[in-house]
């Protein structure tokens, strides 16, 4: 089996075509795909002209405070949002100082327990859900989307195509 696989070889090539043709660059900011969407970006021969590096945010409460929230937002958090994967991407755009961040976060399985130790937690979002986020210079803008799955490592894989589709459609509509 090649790695990556090809469809995102050829969504990766895509990507770094448009980066390298308007010399842009990217960051990501990742946590449910656990370095997976770097993993991809860098696969690609001379991913330095275009990709900058980029933050795995994994453990919650650290996620949370680098996306910017406040110790008391952190102690009311729920869960995921789209505020929080706009929050890390706003961030690591300002800390690394990229054209464009991708920032994902959610989750991939097999829960969704998400180790705040809080009682009377409940979170009404399904495993397999993702929230993706784009800042650019045209702004930000963010998505959710669920696989329906609940195997860990599918949704891993899953979650890091969606966000490669996602930022390849923005580029596209970017000209």
């Amino acid at each position: 089996m090649a790695f990556p696989p090809l469809e995102i070889q050829q969504l990766v090539a895509e990507i770094a075509a448009i980066l390298r043709n308007r010399n842009q660059t990217l960051a990501i900011s990742e946590a449910a795909c656990g370095g997976l969407l770097s993993a991809y970006i860098v696969s690609v021969n001379g991913a330095l002209d275009f990709y900058i590096g980029g933050k795995l945010v994994y453990l919650m409460k650290q996620r949370l405070k680098l996306s910017g929230l406040l110790d008391s937002e952190i102690s009311s958090y729920m869960g995921p949002l789209e505020q929080v994967v706009l929050r890390l991407a706003r961030t690591a755009k300002y800390e690394l100082g990229s054209t464009y961040v991708l920032s994902e976060t959610g989750f991939a399985g097999p829960t969704t327990d998400l180790h705040l130790r809080r009682d009377n937690d409940s979170v009404s979002v399904p495993v397999g859900t993702v929230y993706l986020g784009i800042s650019g210079p045209e702004g930000e803008k963010s998505m959710s989307w669920a696989t329906g799955n609940v195997v860990r490592s599918e949704n891993m894989e899953a979650f890091a195509k969606r966000g490669l589709e996602f930022f390849l459609d923005h580029l596209r509509l970017q000209t």
